[in-house]
């Protein structure tokens, strides 16, 4: 399949390149700030907004439902109307979000706001469009330092907004002001690199897409709340099955104009091993992080297990581990090269697999509960740079920013999935309002075994050539 986007023909010198991955972090960092300051401020919006738990629970079903719908659609209109333009757009739409929070914050500007922010789900496959254009060679070390700064930045994120507002809750939507500001100016100084296809999408396989998103990810997230065999919960989960069943099928086979997504990239073995990686990697990491918390902040003098840790200790303990994240993401780029991609991969999941084993040995001790959770953050950065990494390898220029969407739809379609199996697990072992100590025994074998499933998908991921390797 010919290529319709062409590399620049002057050569790219280091000090560009090092200033655009620059700009790069940057942008990527007001992604890690909106990620990561809303776990601390929606939860206290209660007395604030005068609404109840169920409410804020709707408000994260709106963010999780907007982050599916939106990771396909705005990577494939990159690939569409150009890298840089659509970046320019989605980081002006953030910013415009994150500015009506901060300045009217009422409960339709949060929710209206919440779903304006989710549009940052566009901005690694975007940027990744941007660099494998301009420079292929440094992909990896691009995507190595926007994950790490994504990774840093979650947790800094979460633990500026407890701080600033440890009074009035609204003041920490402050966070993320600046951020923007900084991200969106960045969006001007990258390249417009490569030559947009100009082509259509096509509206039937569009909507039953986002249609069958919604009803899938909307079934998993209220199903504990409806019950699983609740005629809502079933109807939505099977209108949305049906739906997205409908757009592979259209998609699969549809000429170029006639499609919403190519999805015969699938069909390339090392895409598939590599999507399919992720979702596990997805459905066992960042689905346990609402447990995680839980167990931190149970006290054991009721609960029989946990710290009793206040809500600023626990984003301290998050802050820090995400300093480890960011550790592992950096060094992925020179592991890939070094050691290989699926050697890389594998050991990720099952140093997952280990971190989880640890936690449910060691869960008595808080430095052995950290010593589990230190190798849950180092997998997460390691994996999070991979994955996103080897994603667009092996697939036309043309459609790089809508491979990096695919793995980054099967990354939140597999946190939708893992967040929906945690809640199973965990309302089937409930006591007296509080997860047992069983149920939390179960939860981490579960993800354990996904841990490993995701090693065991990466273990089919093709060995690579010495042709192929990037920097």
């Amino acid at each position: 399949m010919a290529s319709k986007t062409a590399p620049p023909a002057a050569a790219t010198t280091r000090k560009t390149i090092a200033g655009m991955i620059l700009a790069m972090a940057l942008i990527e960092s007001l992604s890690g700030v909106t990620q990561g300051y809303l776990n601390p401020i929606l939860p206290a919006l209660g007395p604030v907004f005068e609404i109840d738990d169920p409410t804020i629970n709707g408000i994260f079903l709106i963010s999780n439902v907007s982050f599916a719908v939106l990771t396909p659609i705005i990577s494939r209109l990159g690939d569409s109307y150009g890298y840089r333009l659509i970046l320019r757009w989605s980081t002006g739409v953030v910013t415009v979000g994150v500015l009506q929070m901060a300045l009217w914050p009422t409960l339709w500007t949060v929710t209206l706001g919440v779903v304006m922010l989710t549009c940052v789900v566009g901005f690694i496959p975007l940027m990744m469009g941007v660099l494998r254009v301009t420079s292929p060679a440094h992909i990896r070390t691009g995507v190595s330092v926007m994950i790490g700064m994504l990774m840093i930045m979650v947790g800094a994120g979460g633990l500026l907004a407890g701080i600033v507002g440890v009074t009035n809750p609204t003041l920490g939507f402050w966070v993320a002001v600046p951020f923007a500001v900084i991200a969106f100016v960045c969006s001007f100084l990258l390249p417009d690199a490569g030559v947009p296809t100009r082509e259509g999408m096509a509206l039937a396989p569009l909507l039953a897409c986002a249609m069958g998103l919604i009803g899938f990810v909307v079934a998993l997230s209220m199903a504990p709340e409806w019950g699983w065999l609740d005629a809502r919960t079933l109807g939505a989960g099977l209108l949305g099955l049906i739906l997205l069943a409908f757009w592979v099928k259209r998609d699969y086979g549809s000429a170029a104009g006639r499609r919403f997504m190519d999805l015969r990239m699938l069909a390339t073995p090392r895409i598939r091993a590599i999507s399919v990686a992720t979702f596990f990697f997805g459905f066992a990491s960042i689905s346990y992080f609402g447990t995680n918390g839980i167990f931190l902040h149970s006290n054991p003098d009721k609960t029989g297990y946990g710290f009793a840790l206040s809500p600023l200790m626990i984003a301290i303990v998050l802050a820090l581990a995400s300093v480890l994240s960011l550790v592992a993401s950096l060094l992925t780029a020179r592991a890939l090269r070094k050691f290989g991609e699926r050697p890389t991969l594998v050991f990720a999941g099952v140093l997952l697999a280990g971190g989880f084993l640890v936690m449910m040995f060691a869960h008595d001790s808080f430095a052995g509960y950290c010593v589990g959770f230190a190798m849950f953050n180092l997998s997460l950065g390691m994996y999070q740079a991979g994955t996103r990494s080897l994603s667009v390898e092996g697939v036309p220029l043309e459609e790089t920013s809508t491979a990096a969407g695919l793995n980054e739809l099967a990354l939140s379609v597999g946190i939708a999935v893992g967040a929906a199996v945690v809640k199973l697990l965990s309302s089937a072992s409930v006591a007296n309002g509080r997860i047992t100590e069983t149920g939390l025994l179960t939860i981490w074998g579960a993800l354990a075994v996904a841990a490993l499933i995701a090693a065991a998908a990466s273990a089919r991921y093709p060995k690579r050539q010495a042709a192929e390797v990037t920097a």
